[in-house]
């Protein structure tokens, strides 16, 4: 059966004006979805993502690295789920009952590969993620950049690799947002911010800093960028 992320693009203002109890309902929602995708048998995997502002965006521009401190825009990965199910319609339904905060949209992409190693935040050490963004005119220039990105990456050292997805282009995908408690679907693709998220990966860093000093040295981010952000410990 394929397996699909839904994506969690969160609007961290209007989540920061959230109420405490609404924080805590929001993230008891989460766990109940979760348990609710385990027992249907569609969970594969899951995490939340610290706030865009203790993250890093690494790129490379005019032969240099350039790297800039978060929040990178309105919008921001704040979790994500892998799960499995019969077809983009099928996972479309599951990412519908997700919560979300005010501002919230979800983003269903099929997993083009992966390689899945759930409870990544349960281990010992700081993990962080990898969002590999392409920024480009239209879908088909898209596909060229994470074509070119995913064939010259250096690969993470085996020993801090945790695992970690491509994704379809976002014209094979799904947004579902929510306005006045009604949930709309919308087909992609969505190429309205500059960069669009290709896939995620996932390593075992002691810190940002290595972490960034690690992305700054590798192929990739001449081609696109990489945005690096912790995950919530468990």
């Amino acid at each position: 059966m394929p397996n699909f992320m839904i994506m969690v693009l969160a609007n961290e203002a209007e989540e920061a004006q959230l109420a405490p109890s609404d924080t805590k309902a929001l993230l008891e929602g989460h766990a109940a979805y979760e348990r609710k995708l385990r027992a249907a048998s569609a969970y594969v995997d899951g995490e939340r993502l610290r706030p865009s502002a203790e993250g890093r965006r690494v790129r490379v521009r005019d032969g240099e690295a350039e790297v800039k401190a978060g929040p990178f825009a309105e919008t921001a990965l704040g979790g994500y789920y892998v799960v499995q199910a019969a077809s983009l319609e099928a996972a479309t339904e599951l990412a519908r009952e997700c919560p979300m905060a005010p501002g919230t949209s979800l983003d269903v992409r099929p997993v083009m590969k992966g390689q899945f190693k759930p409870e990544k935040a349960s281990h010992k050490g700081r993990v962080f993620a990898f969002a590999v963004l392409g920024n480009a005119p239209n879908e088909r220039a898209w596909i060229d950049v994470m074509d070119r990105i995913d064939s010259s990456s250096d690969r993470a050292p085996n020993e801090r690799s945790l695992g970690g997805v491509r994704l379809e282009a976002p014209g094979r995908g799904r947004r579902v947002t929510s306005t006045g408690g009604q949930r709309a679907i919308f087909d992609g693709p969505f190429l309205e911010s500059k960069e669009v998220i290709g896939g995620v990966f996932f390593m075992r860093m002691t810190t940002l800093d290595e972490a960034v000093k690690w992305a700054k040295e590798t192929a990739f981010v001449k081609l696109g960028a990489a945005e690096i952000r912790e995950l919530w410990r468990s």
